[in-house]
């Protein structure tokens, strides 16, 4: 029965990613109804905390994009990114990963990408180094922004495991700025010089690249004030959280949780970004920020219990074939959030799928958390969003995918990264939690 039950788990993950976006949490769903109501496997535990965390946190993004806060983000990024165009393969990446960062997802790239792609080209500088960079910087970073899913996912576990918020983002935060400062070394010395690139020079000589005109645009003060509520929520998200004294007591004796000093937090920024900018309701939830949240709530709520369903199933099992070799080479985690990542194509939904297990089989905290910047496996194909819209936006055609499909210019960069991120955390880590 259990090779039945495994292959409805795997095809309900292949046809899912094999429609796309939300069809994934869909086709989860699916899944769980045969495992629940047709092979009797008890209901597994659904995330609701991620849930309603990557929700409210969701519906603060959409809102300063409505606002249009993104774009004055953006805005400066190209500012900063053009005045320093010698610098571009660092400059780039810093920005996407501290953009992530504060914004929460790795997708606020997209808007920097033609930005990026043209000052490279413009300073003769090869676009794919720092393309790649920034894309994969980007990534990265959402293991440590304090208010993207996964690290929505991966606080409400490890707390409920006596780790608290701060030792989380002590370790994963920098963990995540190695990796992707050395993602952004290795991006800067792949490929020949542009001038060199044979690709570019047949579309140079057929005509197919030339330069993009960048308008100057001026943003209403709104635009602006919108950015600063949106740090000030995302600095008291991590004070609240970080300083427990500040935290409401009731009379129980229990402090406010911190699921819920992001929710209530995050949804009061939202509401004052949307009453001080006079922006309708309806740009909130009709915009790219909004729905891409919404997705990944339908896909947690479908794929994710759905493992989860199968996982607490055979719980025991898992324990006696994984348990005690994950707890002698704890290290191995890091390639299973990978692969894990790689097949779902989510942070936010491999994070609450896998960190869960770790706990249950006995890995290390300080091992979580040192091996929690691994879950980027989504560069080992080149078709993640951020990736295609990276090479389409490269008019010089230097940002392209090899004869084998995986030498595409993501990969290297996204493996080292990982590698010396986990190296860090693993270093780090100890002195951080036991």
């Amino acid at each position: 029965m259990v090779w039945v039950e495994i292959f409805v788990v795997l095809a309900s993950i292949v046809l899912g990613i094999r429609f796309g976006g939300i069809a994934i949490g869909l086709f989860g769903g699916l899944g769980l109804a045969i495992l629940t109501l047709g092979l009797r496997l008890p209901m597994g535990f659904v995330p609701i905390d991620v849930i309603l965390i990557i929700m409210s946190v969701s519906l603060s993004a959409a809102t300063l994009q409505a606002t249009r806060g993104m774009a004055f983000l953006v805005h400066h990024a190209e500012r900063l990114m053009r005045k320093n165009p010698k610098y571009i393969n660092f400059i780039a990446p810093i920005i996407t990963w501290l953009m992530t960062i504060v914004a929460g997802t790795g997708f606020i790239v997209f808007s920097t990408l033609p930005v990026i792609a043209e000052v490279a080209k413009e300073s003769g500088i090869r676009p794919s180094r720092a393309l790649s960079g920034a894309v994969v910087s980007s990534q990265f970073a959402v293991a440590g922004s304090p208010i993207s899913a996964a690290m929505a996912a991966m606080i409400t576990i490890m707390e409920n495991n006596s780790v608290t918020f701060f030792q989380v983002m002590v370790v994963c935060l920098p963990a995540s700025f190695v990796a992707a400062m050395v993602a952004a070394f290795v991006a800067s010395r792949q490929g020949c010089e542009l001038q060199d690139d044979p690709v570019y020079l047949q579309r140079l000589q057929d005509g197919l690249t030339s330069k993009t005109a960048f308008k100057t645009t001026e943003f209403p003060k709104s635009s602006k004030l919108s950015v600063i509520i949106f740090l000030l929520a995302t600095v008291a998200v991590v004070l609240f959280a970080t300083l427990p004294a500040l935290r409401p007591v009731y009379e129980s004796g229990k402090s406010m949780g911190t699921r819920d000093i992001i929710i209530v937090i995050m949804l009061a920024s939202a509401c004052l970004m949307l009453i001080t900018s006079k922006t309708k309701p309806e740009a909130v939830i009709t915009n790219s920020t909004f729905r891409s949240g919404m997705s990944s709530v339908a896909v947690i709520l479908g794929i994710v219990t759905l493992g989860i369903t199968f996982v607490d199933a055979h719980l025991g099992n898992i324990k006696e074939v994984a348990g005690d070799v994950l707890q002698a080479y704890p290290m191995l985690l890091a390639p299973v959030l990978f692969f894990t990542c790689a097949l779902l194509y989510s942070q936010g939904s491999t994070t609450p799928l896998i960190i869960p297990i770790a706990v249950a089989l006995g890995v290390p905290n300080w091992a979580i958390l040192g091996s929690f910047v691994a879950v980027t496996g989504i560069f080992l194909l080149p078709t993640y969003p951020t990736s295609l819209a990276a090479m389409e936006m490269d008019t010089t055609g230097t940002t392209r995918v090899g004869k084998y499909v995986l030498n595409h210019p993501f990969m290297l960069p996204s493996l080292l990264g990982v590698i010396a991120g986990v190296g860090f955390g693993f270093i780090w880590a100890p002195m951080i939690v036991s």
